[in-house]
């Protein structure tokens, strides 16, 4: 699999350039110079012979992004044992939670950190600081599976994947922030390919001795090839032209997302929107406890239930990329968002046959968040915010709401339970998602990109 993906990496592409690089000047048909002068067709054939051939700046994020997912998800569900076999079920589920809390709470206040760094010294250097730090941490666990290193790992896996998509997402922006249709073409493998490296991962997990070395030890390797690939392929996008000085003091905001509400209507709009789409993916426990007790699932059938939740997220963004390009954003997110209404309101139907059927039929539903996540990159752009605090204010707004939403879910599960109504929390996501579907078409069309003004803060 990986060498497949490696050699889609080095596959050429004429009409794109590499992270940074403009297109270059000759890019004229042949045909068109040929029908003014058949004398200078052989010297422009030969010229374009010569061109050097270089990769879609997204690909090697993406081959890059699949790599990192699949190291970490070969390790997701062993702390989680680990931690109860050595310290019993309640102890080990205390430290295990303290540890998810912990991990949030340094998303908030990290996440603009990082975004402003990104902006002075580029978003490659950010990215291989995430990388490299997943790295050292899982061969450590190899070297000395205790509970110190299995603990560390745990909180370094939490955050390292919105650390990561802070840093690949500005450096997407900065090559399509001006072409929505693009980036958002260019996301939509991206989301795709993390879930299937997530789903692949858990897999694979499953065929792996049960020895924490081992486990760890495999999962320091994929990671040490993801390092390795994004070392060698992917190329900073910032110009030393376009960065600005790091501010710490400013950068350190737990409440950096506030700042997206204050940049004028079309950003509180489409920050708004992005939240509301996003909202739903943070559940918690919630999905898994319901399917449990009201579905009557057990393990392997519960497995299989968010296996194909994965799937579809994998088909959605895939298609989802080129839908975009192909009826437009606003379109897209239309369709994207009634399908995820009808996925909702066939689970809080309360019967499993309808949830799967409309879970089917609402295919696109996971990639709604491609157009208002596409249209902030475009409109910050438009006003010259740095795309590295916009990246890092955006990751703030999804890291509050990673904490929100397991406890919004959890206490409306737990009311639904006393009322009679256990689907309560899939009431509350049809609830968002109609919201969603009435605020989009305003939020994407006070958008307006436009090219971008030299960067500065607000």
């Amino acid at each position: 699999m990986l060498l497949l993906l490696a050699a889609l990496a080095f596959s050429p592409s004429r009409d794109s350039a590499g992270l940074g690089q403009a297109r270059p000047a000759h890019s004229t048909s042949i045909r068109s110079v040929a029908a003014s002068s058949t004398q200078a067709a052989p010297l422009v054939a030969a010229a374009d012979v010569r061109t050097p051939k270089v990769l879609r700046p997204e690909v090697p994020l993406q081959v890059t992004a699949f790599i990192f997912v699949l190291g970490l998800s070969l390790v997701t569900l062993t702390p989680t044992t680990h931690f109860i076999s050595e310290l019993g079920q309640k102890r080990g589920m205390a430290v295990l939670t303290a540890i998810s809390s912990t991990s949030a709470a340094a998303e908030i206040v990290i996440s603009p950190i990082l975004g402003g760094l990104s902006d002075a010294i580029g978003r490659k250097t950010v990215l291989l600081l995430t990388l490299a730090t997943a790295t050292a941490v899982n061969f450590a666990c190899a070297l000395s599976p205790t509970l110190l290193p299995v603990g560390a790992s745990k909180f370094v896996s939490s955050i390292g994947v919105g650390l990561f998509f802070l840093a690949g997402g500005a450096a997407l922006a900065d090559n399509y922030r001006d072409e929505p249709k693009r980036l958002a073409a260019a996301s939509g493998p991206l989301f795709a390919l993390v879930n299937l490296g997530f789903g692949l991962g858990i897999a694979l997990s499953a065929l792996l001795p049960p020895g924490l070395r081992v486990r760890y030890g495999a999962s320091s390797v994929v990671l040490g090839a993801a390092l390795a690939t994004a070392t060698c392929l992917v190329r900073e996008s910032l110009p030393q032209s376009q960065r600005v000085p790091f501010r710490a003091f400013k950068s350190f905001n737990p409440f950096a997302c506030v700042r997206l509400l204050c940049l004028g209507r079309s950003m509180r709009l489409l920050a708004l929107l992005a939240a509301l789409n996003v909202l739903p993916l943070f559940m918690g426990d919630t999905l898994q406890a319901f399917a449990i007790t009201h579905w009557h699932l057990g393990t392997r059938s519960v497995s299989q239930l968010f296996s194909y939740i994965a799937v579809s997220g994998v088909l959605a963004n895939m298609v989802g990329g080129q839908l975009v390009r192909r009826f437009g954003v606003q379109t897209f997110t239309a369709l994207s968002t009634g399908s995820a209404l009808l996925m909702w309101l066939g689970f809080a139907s309360g019967n499993l046959r309808a949830a799967l059927v409309c879970a089917g039929l609402g295919l696109l539903g996971p990639a709604r968040t491609l157009g208002a996540t596409t249209m902030l990159t475009s409109e910050g752009a438009r006003l010259g915010i740095p795309q590295g605090q916009l990246a890092g204010d955006r990751a703030n707004l999804i890291a509050w709401i990673k904490i929100i939403g397991p406890l919004l879910y959890g206490q409306a599960y737990m009311a639904g339970m006393a009322a009679g109504v256990p689907q309560a929390p899939f009431f509350i996501n049809v609830i968002v998602t109609l919201a969603a579907l009435g605020l989009g078409p305003m939020a994407l069309a006070a958008a307006k990109p436009a090219p971008a003004v030299p960067t500065r803060r607000p």
